[in-house]
C-alpha cells in the first residue's frame, strides 16, 4: 500500500510576480526557524511539495508532451484562458502573454531549495541529531531537485536567469540576465556530480521515500539526462558517453537491488522487472514501483494531482470525461504509420480509450487516468471503452519523473549517437564492424523494452523487431525515438526527444549565446529539421502544414518570456521569435 509525503508546511506565499520568485513568509525566515534537524526537513519536503503543484505538473505535460504530436486542444469549448492558450501553442500562435510561458513555479521550487543550501549548514552547530552526513544528504536532493528545475526551464525557454541565492525580502535585487544554455547546463552538471558525492541510499528506505526523494539513482538518471541534452546541442561524444555511464550507475543498482529477491528470479528480462501484464498496475496504478527512480508523490488526500486531472481527465468538476486536451488520432490504429507496430502490444490499449474504433475524432488518454488495468492478457485484447467514476477531487496519480525503461532507452540513444560513421573511416571493414557493435548494443536495450510489451507466450522472428532492419545509424536513431513515444506517451517526454532529435540533425546551433544576441531577426536563425517538424505537427486535427510554417527555425521551439517579467525584470530579453514593441506580438 502506497504511503505519501505528509509535508509540515507549505512555506511560501503566493504572491503577484516578482521577476517569477515567490518570497518565504515570516515564519521561513524568523529567529524560531532553522534550529533543528525538523525545521531543516520540514523545508527539504515543502521544496518536494512545491513541485507537486498543480502549475508545475501541468507544465511537465504541456512543456513536454503537449506540444508535440501527441496531444492536441479537445474540439469542446471551455471557454478560458488556458484552452485558448493551448490552441494558440498548437497553431504556432504564441504571443508573450501564454498562460503556458508562466516559469514562476518552477523558480519557487528553486528558491526553496536554495533556501535550504544557504539555511541548513547552520543547524548542523545548533542541533547535536542534525550530523554533517545528514546535512550533506539534504544537500544533495536540493542541488538535485533545483537541477531538475533548471533542466524544465532550459528545454522549454532555452535562455533562463539564474538565480545568485536564496531570496528573503522584496528590498533583494530582483534583476538578473538570462544565461545561454550552455552555461546553465553546465551548472546543473556540476552540481549534480556534486550531489552524487553524498546521495542517499536506493536502498535506504523501503516506502514510498525510495522513489519519492532524489536518492543516487535519480540523481544518475537526471544526470544522464542533461548529459544526452547537451550533447545533442553541441554534438560532443563526450556528452553520448557520460549518458551511457550514468544509465549504467542506474541499471547496475537496479539490478543489484533486485538480484536477491527470489520472486524476480524466473523475470524473462535482463534490465527491467515486470511483465507486460504486470506493468500498469504495478508502475501507474500501485506507484512507486520496483522500475521506478523518481516519482513526485500525491496521495489524493493532502496532495492532489490537479495537474494531470486538468489535462487528461476532467478539467472544472462537471459532468465530463475529458480534460483540456485529448491524444492524437495517431494511437488510434496499428501499423507502418501510426504508434504501435503490432495489436498485441499492451501498451497500444493502456495509451488511450476506444482504440480501434473507427469513428472517433479524438481519443481520451487511459494512461495515469484510469485507476483499473485493462483485463488483457495474452489470450485477449480489447479495447477499452468506458471509464470508471472516480471522486473529482482525490487525484492520487504520482507523477514519474525517471524509470526504468526511459533509462534504458537513454542510453540506447547515446549509444546510437557513439557509432562511428563507417564511410569516413580509413578501414570501412573494421569500421562497420565497430558500429555494428554499438548498434546492435542499442538494438538490444530497445528490442527488451518493446518486447515485454507484446501479448504473446512465445516470440516469433515474425513477432520481434529484426536487427537487420534497423543496422544503420539512421535507422537506430528512428526506431529509438519510436519507442520511447510507445513506451513513455503522455508522460512528459516526447517533446524534448524530439527537440534533442531536431539538434542532432543541424549546424550553427550558438548555445553558449542568448538568441537575443545571437540575431534580432528570428528566421534569420538556424532552420529546424524537415522531419522533425513533420512528426511534431503530424498529430496535429488540423493546420499542421500552417504550423510547419510558422515555426521555421530554432527561436520558434520555445516559449517566449512573459511581458509581465520583462516589465519588472529590465535585464531580461525577449526571444526574436517575438518582435518586440509596445506589446510583444509574434513575427
Amino acid at each position: 500500500m502506497k504511503k505519501y509525503i505528509l509535508f509540515i508546511l507549505s512555506g511560501f506565499l503566493t504572491t503577484s510576480c516578482i521577476d517569477t520568485v515567490v518570497l518565504p513568509d515570516d515564519i521561513t525566515i524568523g529567529e524560531d526557524m532553522w534550529k533543528s534537524r525538523d525545521d531543516v526537513s520540514a523545508m527539504v519536503n515543502s521544496a518536494y511539495k512545491a513541485m507537486c503543484s498543480e502549475g508545475v505538473i501541468e507544465r511537465c505535460i504541456v512543456w513536454g508532451s503537449f506540444r508535440s504530436d501527441e496531444l492536441n486542444p479537445i474540439v469542446q469549448t471551455f471557454n478560458n484562458g488556458k484552452e485558448t492558450a493551448l490552441r494558440d501553442i498548437k497553431a504556432g500562435n504564441m504571443t508573450h502573454n501564454n498562460l503556458y510561458a508562466d516559469w514562476a513555479s518552477f523558480y519557487n521550487v528553486i528558491n526553496k531549495c536554495n533556501l535550504v543550501l544557504e539555511r541548513a549548514p547552520g543547524v548542523v552547530n545548533i542541533d547535536p541529531s542534525y550530523t554533517v552526513n545528514t546535512l550533506n544528504t539534504d544537500r544533495s536532493q536540493m542541488l538535485a531537485l533545483r537541477s531538475l528545475c533548471y533542466f524544465y526551464l532550459v528545454r522549454a525557454f532555452r535562455d533562463v536567469p539564474v538565480t545568485p541565492g536564496a531570496y528573503f525580502v522584496s528590498s533583494q535585487n530582483f534583476e538578473i540576465p538570462q544565461q545561454a544554455p550552455i552555461t546553465v547546463l553546465n551548472k546543473c552538471i556540476a552540481d549534480l556530480e556534486e550531489a552524487i558525492k553524498t546521495p542517499l541510499s536506493p536502498l535506504g528506505y523501503t516506502d514510498w521515500r525510495r522513489v519519492g526523494y532524489l536518492n543516487r539513482e535519480g540523481i544518475a538518471a537526471l544526470l544522464a539526462d542533461v548529459y544526452l541534452w547537451r550533447g545533442s546541442m553541441t554534438h560532443d561524444a563526450g556528452d553520448y558517453q557520460k549518458c551511457v555511464e550514468y544509465c549504467d550507475v542506474v541499471l547496475n543498482s537496479k539490478k543489484q537491488s533486485t538480484s536477491d529477491d527470489f520472486m524476480l528470479q524466473d523475470r524473462k528480462w535482463p534490465n527491467l522487472i515486470y511483465n507486460g501484464s504486470e506493468v500498469y498496475r504495478n508502475v501507474f496504478i500501485q506507484g512507486n514501483s520496483r522500475e521506478s527512480i523518481f516519482e513526485l508523490q500525491m496521495d489524493g488526500r493532502n496532495d492532489d494531482n490537479f495537474g494531470l486531472r486538468n489535462s487528461y481527465w476532467n478539467y472544472d468538476d462537471r459532468a465530463r470525461s475529458n480534460g483540456l486536451m485529448r491524444a492524437s488520432l495517431n494511437f488510434n490504429e496499428v501499423g507502418d504509420d501510426y504508434i504501435y507496430i503490432k495489436d498485441k502490444d499492451y501498451r497500444w490499449y493502456e495509451s488511450c480509450y476506444n482504440v480501434k474504433s473507427s469513428d472517433q475524432t479524438e481519443l481520451d488518454v487511459f494512461k495515469m487516468v484510469s485507476t483499473q488495468t485493462t483485463g488483457n492478457d495474452e489470450t485477449t485484447q480489447k479495447p477499452v471503452t468506458s471509464r470508471v467514476a472516480r471522486p473529482y477531487a482525490d487525484v492520487g496519480q504520482n507523477w514519474i519523473v525517471y524509470r526504468l525503461s526511459d533509462v534504458m532507452l537513454m542510453k540506447a540513444e547515446a549509444l546510437v549517437q557513439l557509432a562511428p560513421e563507417a564511410e569516413v573511416a580509413q578501414d570501412d571493414s573494421e569500421s562497420e564492424v565497430e558500429e555494428a557493435d554499438v548498434l546492435r548494443t542499442a538494438f538490444t536495450l530497445v528490442n527488451e523494452v518493446n518486447k515485454r510489451s507484446l501479448a504473446l507466450t512465445t516470440l516469433g522472428d515474425a513477432d520481434t523487431l529484426k536487427f537487420s532492419t534497423y543496422n544503420t545509424k539512421a535507422a537506430m536513431e528512428e526506431l529509438v525515438l519510436a519507442e520511447r513515444l510507445r513506451e513513455l506517451c503522455f508522460e512528459g517526454k516526447r517533446y524534448f526527444d524530439l527537440m534533442r532529435f531536431n539538434y542532432r540533425h543541424v549546424e550553427g546551433i550558438q548555445a553558449d549565446k542568448i538568441l537575443a544576441n545571437i540575431s534580432s531577426d528570428a528566421k534569420a536563425m538556424v532552420k529546424n529539421y524537415g522531419p522533425m517538424m513533420d512528426l511534431m505537427t503530424r498529430g496535429m486535427s488540423e493546420g499542421n502544414a500552417a504550423a510547419t510554417f510558422k515555426m521555421p527555425t530554432e527561436p520558434f521551439l520555445y516559449f517566449p518570456v512573459l511581458n509581465s517579467e520583462i516589465k519588472v525584470n529590465s535585464l531580461l530579453k525577449q526571444n526574436p521569435a517575438y518582435k518586440e514593441n509596445d506589446a510583444y506580438v509574434k513575427n
